[in-house]
C-alpha cells in the first residue's frame, strides 16, 4: 500500500509536469494541471500527517511530530484510566456477568461425566504429593523456621477458653453430651460381662454372686441416670456440666498453672504434628495406598471423586435456590474485586505500556491500523484533486 501511494504520487507529479509543459498547445490541460497539482499537495500533506503520528518525517526534528513515541507515557496512563473508568467499573462487570449465569454454566459443564472425570483426575493426582508434603525437607524447614514459632507463641489457654465459651453459648455442649450419653449407655450394655470380670479381679474375697449383684446394681443405676439425663433437657446434671465447663474455661485464662498446662499441651501437639514417627508412618501408608490406587485404570479414588463431583453439579443445576445464591455470591465477589483492584489494573496497564520500546509500539500500532492509514493518503490525493478542480473552476468564474 505504501508503494501504491508512492506510485500514485509519482503519476500525479508526472501528469502535473506534462500538463504544464503542453497547456499552451492544449488549453484544456489547465484542468488536468489543477487536479494533479492539488492531488499531489493533498497526498504529500496526508503523508506528512500520517508519518508525523509515528516518526519524524524524513528524520527531521520538526516540532509536534513522532506523536505516539513522544507521548507513550501519557498514552499508557490514559489507556489505564480509560479501562478503569469505562470498562472495569463494578456496574459494567456485574452487568456482563449477570447475563452469563456462570454458576449454571459451570454446574452444567461439571455434571457431564467426562468433564467430572477430567477434574477428578486433576484433583486426585495431587493427593500423594500432598500427603508427603510434610516430609519434604524444604517445606519442613519453612514450617519449622516460620510457622512453628508462631504456633508456640499462641496463647493456648485463651484460645481454648474462648473456644469453650463459643461452644457453650451456641449450645453445642448439649449435642455432644447427648451423643456421649448414648455412646456410654451402649458401651455399658455391651460390656457388662467385662465390667463384672474386672470387678471380680479387684474384689478377690467376695463371692461371685455378690460381685454379680453389685455390678448389676451399679450398671443399672448408672444406665438409669444416663437415661434420665438424656430424656430431660432441664436435668440438673446438664446445668452442672455447663457450669463446670465455664469454670474450667475461666480458670484456663486466670490460673497460671492451667495456662502453663495448656501451653505445654500446645507444644506437645505441635511436636507430634511435625515430628511424630507414627503420624509420619500413617501419612506414608496413605500416600502409598493412594499412589497404588491411582496407578490402576479402574482407580476407585478417581471413580468416586468423579461420581461425587458429577452428582453434586447435577444437583446444583437442578436447584434454582442454590443457583440464585451462588449467582448472588459470585456477583458480589466480582463487584468487590473490581471496586477494590480496578486502580491496580490501571496502574499495571500504565506500567506495561511505559515499559514498551517506544519505536516498537509505534511500529506495531502502524501495522495494526495498516491499510486504513494508506487509504488516508489515497483519499487525500483524490479529495485534494477534486477540490483543486473546484477552486480552479471558481477562479475562472470570478475572472
Amino acid at each position: 500500500m505504501q508503494r501504491l501511494n508512492l506510485a500514485l504520487l509519482a503519476v500525479n507529479l508526472i501528469v502535473l509536469v506534462l500538463s504544464v509543459q503542453f497547456r499552451s498547445t492544449w488549453p484544456w490541460l489547465r484542468w488536468i494541471q489543477a487536479f494533479a497539482e492539488a492531488s499531489a499537495i493533498g497526498a504529500i500533506a496526508d503523508w506528512y500527517a500520517v508519518v508525523a503520528l509515528f516518526r519524524r518525517p524524513l528524520g527531521l526534528p520538526i516540532p509536534h511530530t513522532a506523536i505516539i513515541p513522544r507521548n507513550q507515557r501519557n498514552i499508557g496512563d490514559s489507556l489505564g484510566g480509560f479501562v478503569t473508568r469505562y470498562l472495569l467499573t463494578p456496574d459494567t462487570i456485574v452487568g456482563k456477568l449477570e447475563g452469563l449465569d456462570v454458576p449454571r454454566q459451570m454446574a452444567d459443564w461439571l455434571a457431564l461425566p467426562a468433564n467430572a472425570v477430567t477434574v477428578a483426575n486433576s484433583l486426585t493426582s495431587f493427593l500423594p504429593a500432598l500427603l508427603r508434603a510434610p516430609e519434604d525437607e524444604d517445606l519442613r524447614r519453612l514450617f519449622r523456621v516460620n510457622l512453628v514459632p508462631k504456633l508456640l507463641e499462641l496463647d493456648a489457654a485463651r484460645l481454648i477458653g474462648r473456644s469453650m465459651e463459643v461452644l457453650l453459648d451456641a449450645g453445642l455442649h448439649r449435642v455432644l453430651l447427648d451423643r456421649a450419653l448414648v455412646a456410654v449407655d451402649a458401651w455399658l450394655l455391651a460390656n457388662e460381662d467385662l465390667v463384672r470380670e474386672k470387678f471380680g479381679q479387684a474384689s478377690k474375697y467376695t463371692p461371685a454372686f455378690v460381685d454379680e449383684y453389685i455390678v448389676r446394681k451399679f450398671l443399672d443405676g448408672v444406665r438409669t441416670l444416663l437415661h434420665e439425663v438424656a430424656g430431660d433437657s432441664e436435668h440438673p446434671l446438664r446445668e452442672s456440666l455447663a457450669m463446670a465447663l465455664r469454670d474450667w474455661a475461666r480458670e484456663l485464662e486466670e490460673h497460671p498453672e492451667q495456662r502453663a498446662a495448656a501451653q505445654a499441651w500446645m507444644r506437645s501437639a505441635v511436636e507430634t504434628l511435625f515430628g511424630d514417627r507414627d503420624f509420619r508412618r500413617l501419612r506414608d501408608t496413605l500416600a502409598a495406598r493412594a499412589e497404588a490406587d491411582l496407578a490402576r485404570p479402574d482407580s476407585q479414588l478417581r471413580h468416586y471423586t468423579g461420581t461425587l463431583l458429577a452428582a453434586l453439579a447435577a444437583g446444583v443445576a437442578r436447584d434454582p435456590v442454590i443457583l440464585q445464591r451462588l449467582n448472588a455470591t459470585w456477583l458480589k465477589f466480582a463487584r468487590t474485586l473490581t471496586a477494590r483492584h480496578g486502580g491496580q489494573i490501571a496502574a499495571l496497564i500504565s506500567e506495561v505500556v511505559r515499559g514498551w520500546d517506544a519505536q516498537e509500539v509505534s511500529d506495531r500500532i502502524e501495522i495494526e491500523i495498516g491499510r486504513d492509514l494508506q487509504f488516508i493518503r489515497i483519499n487525500g490525493a483524490v479529495v485534494g484533486g477534486i477540490v483543486g478542480v473546484l477552486l480552479y473552476a471558481g477562479t475562472r468564474l470570478i475572472g
